[in-house]
């Protein structure tokens, strides 16, 4: 039995496609959010190309796969990187920064990727956030996510979102469960126009609050949305579907339209992430994030900090570690990144990155570059 190996093949624009072999006869190509099989007469061409001993009529061969624009350049394709590790991760420019403020929260959802709850003690501090924020400018003009735990218990955040919103940042966004977002404090923020980013896992409170363990959560969350709405702040609700509520997915949009004029585009659903507690629940099939995610060129790249300083490629990949904030800096970091080379072990590393990442980009992406620790 041929055991299944993995090698990802770098285009001439820098887009990587993974290439699965599981047998002599056929290959599974998956690029960032997409994936095809081939076989036969393509199937040799390609593994000629991967061999480096190619023929004209394998090139042209594979040039006609070309139609499929995620696969363009295949026929010009190499075996090693053809761009440095950072732009692989980062693409042209960071295009989505998320900080998590403090691993702290006043909740203790079943599912939370990050294993935040009330006894959790990290705070990143203000001046290294703010430190954080300077250094993210020198690698593009970010859209910027305060996040946790729940961001509102870090005791700085007016400052935080303050100091933000005098950056030339894309946009400013608080994930948060709304549970201190009191009316003091939304005057506090409104002058800075965040928007506002709220988990609900509900149209009915049995199930939200059974979701964060929280009784009496799910009318607190709702009311602080309905506030943040009347002071004209944005608002979008981050939905993430799980058994527990997967039969409110479809009341939802209603739901939300109907008690805060939300129309679709407000609205994201996720499905839980094999990461954190979410390992200890059942992973759904067949749902994608219901915002397209972009690929291609003109990706932008994501990078997430933890309250604890460590540097992951996005909040999910946290077996993925770059490094640590605390004592390197963002372009350190970056410079000492490599790519990893293909192995007998690559079947069971993708297998990881699927479950726990959603997005296409950055399971390549965590399957491809080295870190500290290993997907």
């Amino acid at each position: 039995m041929t055991e299944t190996t993995f090698t990802p093949i770098y285009l001439p624009d820098g887009q990587v496609v993974l290439a699965e072999q599981n047998d002599n006869s056929c290959y599974r190509l998956y690029g960032f959010d997409n994936e095809v099989s081939i076989s036969g007469a393509f199937a040799e061409s390609f593994k000629a190309l991967i061999n480096n001993n190619a023929s004209d009529s394998d090139m042209t061969r594979l040039h006609s796969l070309e139609q499929q624009p995620w696969l363009n350049g295949l026929s010009q394709a190499s075996t090693k990187p053809v761009i440095p590790p950072q732009q692989q991760l980062i693409s042209s420019q960071l295009g989505m920064l998320f900080i998590e403020v403090t691993d702290k929260c006043n909740e203790r959802c079943i599912h939370c990727y990050a294993d935040s709850t009330p006894e959790r003690t990290d705070f990143l501090p203000l001046a290294r956030i703010t430190d954080i924020l300077d250094q993210a400018l020198d690698f593009g003009t970010p859209f910027v996510q305060f996040t946790g735990g729940d961001p509102l218990i870090h005791p700085n955040i007016i400052e935080i979102v303050s100091y933000a919103a005098k950056r030339p940042f894309k946009g400013i966004e608080i994930y948060t469960n709304g549970l201190l977002l009191h009316e003091k404090m939304l005057k506090k923020l409104a002058p800075y126009k965040p928007q506002l980013s709220f988990s609900i896992y509900a149209d009915r409170p049995e199930i939200h609050d059974a979701i964060t363990r929280l009784p009496g959560s799910w009318k607190r969350t709702l009311d602080a949305m309905k506030r943040s709405n009347a002071a004209g702040l944005k608002i979008r609700a981050g939905i993430v579907l799980m058994e527990e509520n997967i039969e409110c997915a479809e009341r939802m949009p209603a739901f939300l339209h109907e008690h805060l004029g939300m129309g679709i585009d407000q609205i994201r659903f996720d499905a839980v992430n094999q990461v954190g507690r979410g390992k200890a629940l059942t992973m759904l099939q067949g749902i994608t994030p219901s915002h397209s995610s972009s690929s291609g060129p003109d990706r932008k790249g994501k990078l997430c900090i933890a309250a604890n300083g460590d540097v992951y490629p996005c909040i999910f990949a946290r077996n993925f570690k770059l490094g640590n904030i605390s004592n390197q800096s963002l372009k350190t970091i970056f410079a000492s990144m490599q790519h990893k080379n293909p192995d007998k072990n690559g079947s069971k590393r993708w297998n990881s990155c699927s479950e726990q990442l959603s997005c296409g980009d950055c399971r390549i992406i965590a399957y491809t570059l080295e870190g500290s620790n290993r997907v």
